[in-house]
Parts: structure tokens; sequence; C-alpha cells
């Protein structure tokens, strides 16, 4: 998929047949998500729909169904800030698996993506589990919600395999199951949105919940007005511009955490802080002040689970911010 991934298991000693056979699952179902859902894999479902101009109900697997069916639900409740088909407009700014050229697009170049997309131009069907594309052109990009979903599966394997404390990370983005080899909830930090260096801003105790981190520190170009982050709101076709540095938010479901992740990270502060309150979210924006420093802002939601800032010490500190 691109990134590399961590899984941390709590168990007595396993025979070596069993550790095999675990290391087998983890790679086949890693393998099956990448090759539903990659953009960058030609022969994946998702790169042949894309190259499809059929506007007729095309069948999809369950899994890439599932999660196309959870990114509508997202880009409906964000009013489109959230959505699968921005890919054309990602790749046009240098950030896609497109080779890029070292301009940027026109104004008149955007207007004309946009016209090619839309999360409203899809249309799904989940009785026969089908999607119709209503533009020949458009093209699906499952990147800012894929990872999250993968990491549910694999947690999902693993305690199929009655391996029901374990620590899930992939890409940066965290699902937990029980407790660590401590006897305590999983302790996963999050990361400082700064460039030039690892530190970490908060660590959360997590027992049963994920966690998937936006940003916009990582992954970003630089061009004659500054900085331009990966992060494209679909609604302007342009990358994003506020002060908003990173968000991270913590659900049952890694899918769910990662999707609206993205999606706050595209609202920005306040409008992505009024959507998650009222979603009942548990969410953290890290917000950059004028003086350079960082300033938090927690939901409810947030703060009902974790209250005030935890001791240190880790059980995973994520290698990156997922490029999302």
């Amino acid at each position: 998929m691109g990134t590399t991934f961590e899984v941390k298991v709590v168990a007595s000693p396993l025979p070596q047949q069993r550790q095999q056979a675990v290391r087998e699952a983890i790679r086949a179902q890693l393998q099956d998500v990448d090759g539903k859902m990659s953009t960058y894999r030609e022969a994946s479902e998702i790169s042949r729909l894309n190259r499809s101009r059929e506007t007729i109900p095309r069948p999809l697997s369950r899994e890439t169904f599932t999660v196309l069916e959870e990114a509508q639900r997202i880009s409906r409740v964000t009013g489109g800030a959230f959505d699968v088909t921005v890919g054309p407009l990602v790749n046009a700014w240098g950030f896609g698996p497109a080779p890029h050229s070292a301009s940027l697009p026109t104004a008149t170049e955007i207007e004309q993506l946009k016209l090619r997309s839309g999360w409203a131009k899809i249309e799904l069907n989940a009785r026969d589990s089908t999607i119709l594309k209503r533009e020949p052109a458009l093209y699906l990009d499952l990147s800012a919600i894929a990872k999250g979903y993968a990491v549910d599966r694999l947690s999902e394997v693993l305690a199929e395999m009655n391996l029901t404390r374990h620590m899930v990370e992939l890409g940066g983005e965290v699902r937990t199951s029980g407790r660590n080899a401590g006897g305590n909830a999983w302790r996963i930090a999050i990361e400082k949105p700064v460039s030039g260096g690892r530190a970490f801003q908060r660590i959360l105790p997590l027992e049963n919940l994920a966690l998937a981190t936006s940003g916009d520190y990582r992954n970003f170009r630089r061009a004659e007005d500054g900085h331009l982050s990966h992060t494209i709101d679909p609604r302007t076709g342009r990358p994003v511009r506020h002060e908003l540095a990173s968000v991270s938010v913590v659900d049952a479901s890694c899918m769910r955490a990662d999707g609206y992740a993205t999606a706050l990270m595209v609202l920005g502060e306040d409008e992505g802080h009024r959507l998650a309150a009222a979603q009942d979210l548990a969410a953290l924006f890290l917000v950059r002040t004028g003086e350079g420093s960082l300033r938090e802002r927690e939901t409810p939601a947030f703060r009902r689970l974790f209250g005030a800032k935890p001791a240190t010490g880790t059980d995973l500190i994520p290698e990156r911010e997922r490029g999302s």
C-alpha cells in the first residue's frame, strides 16, 4: 500500500507454525485491500473502474463497496468536504500517482476538472453492491479512507484468530484491541506537527479504539506564494489554506476516523470543530498561532474520553502523519 505497518500482539508464546499463519493472514489481507483499492496498481478494482467510461451499474467487491458506502456517508454529512472523486485535482496539484509538471494548474483547468468530479455523481446500490458513475470520466481515489479500512480488517483478522490483545498501525493509522503487555490501555502518541524533527503532542490511552490523523506538515509542495498542502478542498479544487496544522479523530472504526480526519482538515478549525461536535466525534485540532506555537482545541467527546493530558510513555509513536 506504499507505506509501512506494525502489528503488536500480546499472547502466550506462539508455536512457529502459528506465527507463520498469523504473518500470512496479515500479508493476505493487505494484498487484498491493495489489489482492490490502490490507484497505483493498474490492475486494481478501483483502477479498472477509473478507466471505464461506462455509465451503467458495475458490480463491486464487498470490500470496495463497504469503503465507498462509508465514504459517501461522510461526504453527505460534511457537505462534500470529503470526496473520493477529488483524485484528478489531487493529481493536477502534484500529489497523486500521475506524473506532474513543475507548473501549477490554472483556474480554467481547475474548473474543468471540477466538472468531471463530485461525490454526488456516484450512485451506489446496496442490494446489488453496484456502482454507477453518472460522469464517464469520474476518477475515484480511496487513499483518504482505505488505509483505515485496512487497519480495521487486520484487527478483525487477528481477533478471528483469537489474538484479541493487539495494536495495528498502518501508515500512521492505529487501532487497538484489549490491553497492552502491562495490562493497561495501549498508549498511542499524536505527533507534533512540525517539520525537521520528531516530537509528540499528546499520548492517548486507547483500548478497543482507533486513531487517525490528517495534517499538512509532511506531504506538501513549495510554490511562489508559499506552502501548498496536499489536502485538496473538493469544493474549491485548491489546497486548503488555513492555520489548522492537523486533526486527530478517535473512533471505534479506523475507517471512519480516517475519513473524518481528512474532512475536518479540509473544513478548518471553526467549521470542522462545529461539525465534529455536532456529530459527537472525539477530535483534537492542532492550530498554528501567530507566535509560531500550537494551540489545542478539543471536542466535548474528546474531553469525555481523555480529560487532561495523560502522562508520558508510549506503545507507539507513529512514524509519520498519514498523507490523506
